[in-house]
C-alpha cells in the first residue's frame, strides 16, 4: 500500500513558515537599527573632532548631513555641546540621536515604536 505524503508535507510547511517569517523580519530590522547605530557613531566620532579642532557649528552639522548615508535627515537629531566659544583644553561633545521606525508587526510589540539610536562623543578642544 502506497501512502499520499503530500498532505504531511503542507502541514509541516505551514507549521514552520511562520517562525522563518518572523525569523527573517527579525533579520532586517536588527540590521536596519545595527546598521544606522555604526553610522551615528561614525559621524558622531568625525563631528566630534572637526569640533575640537575648531569648525564652527555650522560646518560640524553639514559633515553630518553629509555623512549620513541612506539615514533620513528628519530624523536626524544633533547636538553640541557647548554651542558657543570653546576654549582650548575644555571638552566639548557632538550628540547624534536618530529615530528609526520599525515596520514588521510583530517585532513592534517587542520594541518601542519608533526606536531611537543615540550615540555620544566627547573630544578635549585643541
Amino acid at each position: 500500500m502506497k501512502l499520499n505524503k503530500k498532505g504531511q508535507s503542507i502541514v509541516e510547511t505551514a507549521l514552520i513558515l511562520p517562525v522563518i517569517i518572523l525569523l527573517l523580519m527579525g533579520i532586517f530590522e536588527f540590521s536596519r537599527i545595527f546598521g544606522s547605530y555604526l553610522l551615528i557613531t561614525y559621524t558622531g566620532r568625525e563631528s566630534a573632532r572637526m569640533a575640537a579642532v575648531g569648525k564652527s557649528d555650522e560646518e560640524i552639522i553639514q559633515n553630518v548631513h553629509e555623512k549620513s548615508g541612506l539615514l533620513d535627515l528628519a530624523n536626524l537629531q544633533i547636538t553640541i555641546d557647548p554651542a558657543v566659544e570653546r576654549k582650548t583644553g575644555d571638552d566639548v561633545g557632538v550628540t547624534i540621536r536618530y529615530k528609526i521606525v520599525i515596520y514588521a508587526p510583530i517585532i513592534q510589540s517587542v520594541l518601542p515604536n519608533p526606536f531611537y539610536v543615540e550615540s555620544s562623543t566627547y573630544m578635549r578642544v585643541e
